[in-house]
């Protein structure tokens, strides 16, 4: 589609040159007398073409010959009926795709997740393949506003991943909403988006959010330019996040319903469970080469109990199905961290309210032969004050290479630990923790080659080992014991763009 968008663009192109032809033909008409068509064309054969698909779309020019060719009334009518179907042709293509763009991507995963059993966890061993398919819709509304749709496959109790497994005999795979909405941009300073949404701190880092959670919301950002001072600060960004995660709608809550569970009292209301997220992001060079980055920023959780109710068997109806309209095979996934009963739906955490710093050094590209290869470095920490224990989590990351075409390559390595009361598992990075958000450290290493424009060969590997045991004294449960032997991830996919 985006072919499509260029050719309409290419079409408009060529339509208004063959126009300021004709009127250049009309014009000079009277006054030649007749003459050459080549000679009123302003040199007709010697002008240089535009480029081979703008040529595939221009209409034959005026006849001309060795010598001079008078200029017809029938020749000029004739060039004008050509222009004239060129101008529909380019108008009938635009309003076919009435000014929306198109994208997506296909990606086949094998995913391999394997663990030996000792007398603290059981073996784990799952071998299977996967697909996820995004079909993505944008349109400029104008030049303020722009709409963006997503569709994704995915089972509907995950919010952690997109992927579809190669299972349920020939049943048909949900395909369904993964993001919409408006983005308001008045200039190129000052956005403001509502709809449901990638988080305004997502970096795909694997750290804070996993790649595929979106929240139902509001964002905005706020970027001050300042080029020219003696820091080498290019930009400040000023974000804020507002994220609506749960509509409870229970005004007098009933002694038999699931919210007791989590720690609500009969009779009160239950308040609806919120995500705040403000922080400012720097920016500046350090030479022509290379260049940093800052990030500080603070989530605060309202009423976050909710969110670890809906991955419970008696809580996600009331949570999430409501919600949805539809009812659930099962909760929504997500564990790791500490929680006051096991399995239970109160965090030993007493709030969310979590911390972080954020740094990255990046140079734009070592040559080696045709290719260049990007390099960055970065570090990430955060603390939860919400609680006194178990509360920090960090990870580095160091990355070579970037692929955009044939043979290119990439390497990362991530080192990570997240505590058990650090950060939100349900909402954090299950692949690295391998099936757990929290209470755990891990490893991961990736190799992507390019196969062709629009085809990469991705490989990640990922180690995870339990960090804290549970401690009944303090009420105080995790669901997976250090003593565990080391689980190992392998995802090997190719991923088609289009």
């Amino acid at each position: 589609m985006t072919e499509q968008q260029t050719q309409i663009n290419e079409l408009r192109a060529v339509l208004a040159e063959q126009k300021e032809v004709l009127d250049r033909v009309l014009k000079v008409l009277p006054a030649a007398g007749g003459g050459s068509v080549p000679d009123l064309l302003g040199g007709g054969a010697d002008k240089p073409a535009r480029g081979a698909r703008a040529n595939a779309f221009a209409p034959a020019a005026p006849p001309s010959a060795e010598g001079p060719e008078t200029v017809s009334s029938t020749e000029v009518r004739q060039y004008m009926r050509k222009v004239d179907e060129l101008g529909k042709q380019t108008e009938g293509t635009a309003r076919s795709l009435g000014g929306f763009k198109f994208s997506g991507d296909l990606r086949l995963r094998l995913d391999a997740t394997m663990r030996s059993s000792n007398s603290i966890a059981p073996a784990l061993q799952n071998i299977r393949g996967r697909y996820r398919l995004r079909l993505n819709v944008d349109k400029d509304l104008d030049p303020r506003f722009r709409f963006h749709l997503q569709l994704s496959t995915g089972p509907f109790n995950n919010g952690l991943t997109n992927e579809q497994d190669f299972s349920g005999v020939v049943a048909k795979h949900p395909f369904s909403i993964a993001e919409a909405y408006v983005d308001f941009h008045p200039s190129s300073r000052f956005s403001l988006r509502g709809g449901r949404m990638e988080e305004v701190f997502a970096d795909n880092s694997r750290f804070l959010w996993d790649n595929d959670v979106r929240f139902n919301g509001f964002q905005q950002v706020v970027k001050l330019p300042l080029a020219g001072n003696a820091l080498g600060i290019k930009s400040v960004e000023f974000r804020s996040g507002e994220y609506i995660l749960t509509n409870p709608n229970v005004v007098v809550l009933s002694p038999t319903s699931p919210f007791v569970s989590a720690g609500y009292q009969p009779g009160q209301k239950v308040r609806a469970a919120n995500l705040f997220h403000p922080g400012v992001v720097v920016r500046g060079d350090l030479s022509s080469n290379w260049s940093q980055q800052f990030i500080s920023d603070v989530e605060i959780y309202r009423n976050p109990d909710q969110i670890l109710l809906s991955t419970v068997s008696n809580g996600f109806p009331v949570v999430v199905s409501n919600s949805l309209g539809v009812a659930l095979s099962g909760p929504l996934t997500g564990s790791g961290n500490g929680t006051t009963t096991p399995g239970g739906a109160i965090y030993s955490a007493p709030h969310f309210q979590i911390v972080r710093a954020a740094y990255r050094l990046e140079r734009q590209g070592w040559e080696i032969g045709d290719r260049s290869m990007p390099f960055w470095l970065d570090f990430q920490a955060t603390r939860n004050t919400g609680t006194s224990k178990l509360r920090d989590a960090f990870m580095v990351s160091a990355n070579l290479g970037a692929v955009k075409k044939f043979g290119d390559m990439r390497f990362l390595y991530q080192f990570a630990i997240k505590d058990a009361n650090s950060l939100i598992a349900q909402f954090t990075d299950d692949e690295l923790g391998i099936g757990t958000g929290a209470n755990m450290s891990a490893q991961a290493v990736r190799f992507d080659l390019g196969l062709t424009r629009f085809l990469q060969w991705q490989n990640l590997f990922f180690f995870q080992n339990p960090r804290r045991p549970s401690n009944p004294a303090e009420l105080f449960f995790v669901p997976l014991q250090p003593g565990a032997n080391m689980a190992f991830r392998y995802q090997g996919q190719l991923a088609f763009a289009f």
